[in-house]
């Protein structure tokens, strides 16, 4: 495994590991009593444990279709940065946003979801402009 490979693997992995924490900081918390809460929390599992799977596995298997690990990495992080947009959406539409700065927010999520995006598609098509011995599968 060269050195890039190893960085976004390991990324991954840790990415995934961090989220699921999140999502069961909210489990510990506080029991989940609304949908929206119960929508985030299935939204921050099904990525982390897709980042997870992506970072650890080779190929992982939904069903009956086996899925190298940058097609898993790419679905993970378009989810993150569909969810990352929503939530920072919804919560500037009913006042200050997640973070409480405003306007300064639309600016940080536009760039986040950019480069989640970006990445995504780098791991779909297996290294645009990374290189595709970043994402090759053993």
């Amino acid at each position: 495994m060269n050195s890039r490979k190893r960085v976004v693997r390991h990324g991954l992995t840790g990415g995934g590991f961090g989220t699921l924490l999140l999502a069961a900081s909210f489990l510990v918390l506080g029991t989940p009593t609304n949908a929206a809460t119960v929508a985030l929390v299935a939204w921050l599992v099904v990525v982390g444990g897709s980042m997870v799977a992506a970072g650890t596995r080779e190929r992982v298997s939904v069903g009956s279709v086996t899925l190298e690990w940058p097609r898993v990495a790419a679905v993970a992080i378009a989810l993150l940065a569909v969810g990352w947009a929503t939530i920072s959406a919804v919560g500037l539409l009913e006042g200050d946003g997640i973070t409480g700065l405003g306007t300064l927010e639309i600016a940080i999520t536009a760039l986040v979801v950019g480069y989640f995006a970006w990445f995504a598609r780098e791991c779909w098509v297996g290294g645009a402009l990374l290189g595709a011995e970043t994402f090759a599968v053993d």
